[in-house]
């Protein structure tokens, strides 16, 4: 079993078949209902796992929440 802690790393890393980029791209639209009835070679259980973690951050990457954050932590401090 392979297990992938960071989904934007994995999802940067792999070479992404047409398929899968076009989930990605709306990843936001999916529930986890909407990924696992994803069929096809291109979406193994392992893949529909890494995508549900991305979908549960709203499709955004590790940096774009960091960089929320810290505007919060910012903003808050100027209070």
């Amino acid at each position: 079993m392979r297990s992938y802690h960071n989904p934007d790393t994995f999802f940067k890393k792999m070479k992404k078949k047409p398929e899968l980029q076009a989930v990605l791209n709306s990843i936001a639209e999916y529930s986890d209902q909407d990924i696992d009835s994803l069929v096809g070679s291109h979406f193994p259980q392992w893949i529909k796992d890494q995508l549900k973690k991305l979908n549960k951050r709203g499709g955004k990457t590790s940096d774009e929440i960091a960089q929320e954050i810290a505007a919060k932590m910012i903003a808050a401090s100027q209070k």
